[in-house]
């Protein structure tokens, strides 16, 4: 998004939030079953779980990027921005995720506190050149949506979701400070189960034949970080880069030279050039979810962070040929 468009949408936001603002001063709360709940409103799918799993029913989480969506390519519109206002609450990625959360934090009343969760975990310095077999990778066509100085995917490096979740656990408690032992509590729970789930990946993928991960996209960059493995993608982080047919081949290429068995392309991303790549070099292409969001089949499955990176490690444990 360019500084022109960002500056408009700066405007249409205030504008919004301020005729939000004076007819409706503190709209935050929500009446339901006779208790009134704060809402807390947050972007990517993996603040709605961790948010969920620490509010229990004491406060209304609401997720702002619709299911199924490609959340790189979210912009809120108006309606979206009015559920935003009455918030007790806006959590949002940070780390460049959401080009437009910043203007729309700065221009939120006073009722609506805002929280960066990236100041809240450890982030992952961004590549935004990929350098594959000594060479580099180039993007061609249209401009594209720059995330900036550090990888935004943090929280498939599950320490950094056991982060966010204390992070949840502390603001819930300064909004419902009676509920803070049941907040507490969530949390802990919560907490233990990601613990049990690092642990699977630390013994899944301690053996492994190759420990090349390659995808379309940048996205698994924490994960394979956290877990020793490198890192391979054809795109960077923006999921609306072309790469060049010269990409192309060198990635075809490396995944000859090195035996690589499986391309992974991101769930809800267009996957044709990992198929392209797959099929040329002669191997499978597999989804991996990165839980930037989820669809609604996964939602109705009762798919979850837990469940679904269970799933991963499954696929990846094939792809990399672990035992």
């Amino acid at each position: 998004m360019d500084t022109k468009r960002l500056i408009v949408f700066g405007g249409v936001i205030a504008a919004i939030v301020i005729g939000i603002t004076f007819f409706s001063p503190q709209p935050q709360k929500k009446q339901i079953y006779g208790e009134t709940k704060p809402i807390v409103s947050v972007s990517t799918y993996a603040l709605l779980e961790a948010a969920q799993a620490v509010s229990g029913d004491a406060i209304d989480v609401r997720s702002i990027i619709p299911l199924g969506s490609d959340a790189h390519m979210f912009s809120p519109n108006p309606a979206q921005v009015a559920e935003i206002s009455k918030s007790a609450l806006f959590v949002y990625n940070g780390a460049g995720f959401e080009s437009w959360a910043e203007n729309l934090k700065n221009a939120l009343s006073g009722t609506t506190q805002s929280v960066d969760m990236s100041r809240h975990v450890i982030l992952m310095k961004s590549e935004e050149e990929h350098e594959h077999g000594g060479h580099t990778a180039e993007a061609e066509g249209e401009e594209t949506h720059h995330h900036g100085e550090y990888d935004p995917h943090y929280w498939l490096d599950i320490d950094n979701m056991i982060k966010m979740t204390q992070t949840f656990d502390d603001e819930f408690s300064k909004i419902l400070p009676l509920k803070a032992e049941v907040f507490h509590q969530n949390a802990d729970n919560y907490i233990k189960q990601l613990q049990k789930l690092k642990s699977d990946y630390t013994a899944g993928l301690s053996e492994c034949k190759n420990r090349m991960l390659v995808s379309n996209h940048d996205a698994f960059g924490y994960l394979a970080h956290a877990n020793h493995l490198e890192d391979i993608s054809v795109i960077g982080l923006s999921t609306d880069e072309q790469p060049s047919a010269k990409t192309i081949a060198e990635i075809i290429d490396l995944v000859k030279k090195h035996g690589i068995k499986t391309i992974f392309f991101e769930e809800l991303v267009n996957d044709n050039v990992a198929q392209t790549i797959a099929k040329e070099a002669g191997v499978n292409a597999e989804s991996m979810q990165p839980l930037e969001n989820i669809s609604e089949d996964e939602l109705k499955s009762h798919q979850t962070y837990l469940s679904i990176m269970q799933e991963n490690l499954v696929k990846l444990r094939e792809a990399l040929e672990c035992h």
